[in-house]
């Protein structure tokens, strides 16, 4: 166990040493303000304050996190560094040269994401506007860089000091955007689509949408045999999150009323982790995501506390509020969708932080780290490419025992996808070599 001495004990300090110490490190820490009490223990002790009092372990702390309001502040880091970039520097000799509690909270929190303004055509903060796109390093957990690093100098300050190293974890997601490509659509979407197929001479769509409305097994969507015996094969964890509000331009599941989908739903539902796929439409209004919940719960007979927003759409704090609010305890947003790698800065499930309310709460947050349609897509990359991308970011969440979730979708399964279903079974084997 550390102690931990600060001058004032707030919400936002608890939550720093909370991810640093409980969730990144893995070792128990107390927090005390009493000066007196903490110069005379004799165990492991580290000291978060302005004034260095000889302290054998002394951490100058920035404002930060004394602070009850959200300030307009874009941080800057020396622009070249080693391992990662530095925030918060300090302004006297100390033990790390800057405050990793403060970074940690301020990329933990996705503070700049309450400061922007400038977002993305689907109202996204865009990751080439990040602090982290800005230092080149979003392809590492920087956090969980930093951590490690302090965590080992703190081992080399006091030798009897022993944190529990997290075994790495790896999960597959699967995001069901949509199911079919044709069956279970409804009478009037197939009727329209077949017009404007047969007026654009699109004859081999016309063809697969005669053939799945007769037998949906034959559509060329349908490809959850396909992803469920590589999930088999390989003894990879596999949780798919699905897409069930009403249609949209954004939003094209079957009707979540329609048979087919149900029986789907509640099959894979029987073998799989199923989680919540906010609809496009519930970033404007938050109430559709408990309607939502509901009907996928309806239909699967059970309880729903995970979800992936659809678009990877996220507004701080609205989003996370509502989730808490139905009963979602485990949230999959936090990638980007135009670029790979970290968007928190970490690669370990952590709280959420409710900057406006100042309080941690019971909802956590598992960054995503790898999406196809992000190589493929908004990269362009080529195959090796992206092979060579994925296993950068795997062996970094390797070495730091975190999990490594993956997002792929069920309409990438496709045979025309063939060179990118070898990339996603690559990941899965490699997911099962150790460094």
């Amino acid at each position: 166990m550390i102690l931990i001495y600060t001058h004032h004990i707030t919400p936002r300090v608890s939550y720093a040493m909370d991810v640093v110490f409980k969730t990144v490190l893995n070792i128990s820490f107390q927090l005390t303000d009493n000066k007196e009490e903490f110069k005379n223990n004799k165990s492991t002790k580290i000291a978060y304050t302005k004034l260095n009092e000889n302290f054998e372990v002394f951490i100058q702390s920035d404002n930060l996190l004394f602070e009850s309001d959200i300030k307009t502040k874009i941080i800057d880091a020396e622009k070249e560094y080693v391992d990662f970039p530095k925030f918060f520097k300090s302004s006297t000799h100390d033990f790390l040269g800057y405050d990793i509690f403060a970074m940690v909270f301020y990329f933990a929190t996705r503070y700049e994401e309450y400061l922007s303004l400038e977002l993305d055509e689907h109202q996204r903060f865009k990751a080439e506007n990040s602090i982290s796109f800005k230092y080149n390093s979003l392809h590492i957990p920087f956090l969980n860089n930093a951590i490690q690093q302090f965590g080992d100098k703190l081992k080399n300050q006091f030798s009897s000091l022993k944190f529990h190293q997290r075994a790495f974890n790896f999960v597959s997601t699967i995001d069901i955007d949509n199911a079919f490509a044709f069956a279970n659509k409804g009478l009037k979407r197939n009727i329209g689509g077949l017009v404007k197929d047969v007026f654009s001479l699109k004859i081999n769509q016309v063809v697969h949408r005669i053939v799945s409305n007769l037998n949906e097994e034959k559509d060329p969507y349908n490809t959850f045999d396909v992803i469920n015996s590589l999930s088999k094969e390989t003894q990879t964890a596999l949780q798919y999150f699905v897409l069930i509000g009403d249609y949209s331009a954004y939003d094209k599941n079957p009707h979540y009323k329609n048979e087919g989908f149900r029986k789907l739903l509640k099959g894979l539902s029987n073998q799989y982790e199923m989680g919540l796929h906010p609809s496009y439409e519930s970033f404007n209004h938050p109430e559709k995501i408990e309607i939502e919940k509901k009907r996928l719960e309806e239909i699967i007979e059970k309880k729903v506390t995970s979800a992936r927003c659809h678009f990877l759409k996220v507004k701080f704090p609205e989003t996370y509020r509502t989730f808490i609010k139905v009963g979602i305890t485990d949230d999959y947003t936090m990638i980007y969708a135009s670029q790979s790698g970290f968007r928190t800065g970490l690669c370990t499930p952590y709280p959420w932080f409710d900057l406006e309310k100042n309080e941690i709460t019971s909802l956590t947050i598992h960054p995503s780290t790898i999406m196809e349609g992000t190589l493929r897509d908004y990269n362009g990359y080529t195959v090796e490419h992206a092979n060579a991308t994925i296993n950068g970011l795997l062996n970094e969440v390797k070495k730091q025992g975190g999990e490594f979730v993956s997002v792929w979708h069920n309409d990438s399964f496709v045979p025309a996808q063939k060179e990118w279903i070898d990339v996603y079974k690559q990941l899965l084997e490699k997911s099962k070599i150790s460094n």
